[in-house]
């Protein structure tokens, strides 16, 4: 199971969206080279920001109720908005990663001329990790 929640409201993704970046690595690595030519490396270990995409896969899947997205536009349109995202049995403390393109885009299942809240959508959400 895979929800979102802001302390008060929770809501469960879908089960079947893939974390599509979940190989991230642990270590930041920049290189420049000095006046002599020489590699200056620097290393550390990423203290927060890992991405967290969800998509649906490439087989399909990922169907939501369209009703859902009122309270991910909520979150989306208030600044600083922090969440708990549960996957995979870990808790992450996520926010909308805004500066990467939309951090929130759905395709309609059928594209209805008089959409229903109860028609489907296929999510994709895009978070960044804020706290450890």
């Amino acid at each position: 199971m895979i929800t979102l929640s802001d302390g008060n409201t929770t809501l469960e993704l879908p089960y079947d969206l893939d974390w599509t970046d979940r190989h991230w690595a642990p270590v930041e690595q920049s290189m420049t080279r000095g006046i002599t030519g020489k590699p200056l490396i620097q290393e550390a270990v990423r203290q927060l920001g890992r991405p967290i995409t969800l998509a649906p896969s490439q087989q399909g899947g990922g169907w939501w109720p369209m009703r859902e997205e009122a309270q991910v536009k909520v979150w989306l349109s208030t600044p600083n908005q922090t969440l708990t995202l549960t996957i995979r049995g870990a808790a992450h403390t996520v926010r909308f990663r805004h500066f990467d393109g939309d951090a929130y885009v759905s395709q309609p299942l059928c594209d209805y001329s008089d959409p229903r809240p109860e028609d489907y959508v296929i999510p994709t959400f895009r978070f960044i990790t804020v706290e450890p």
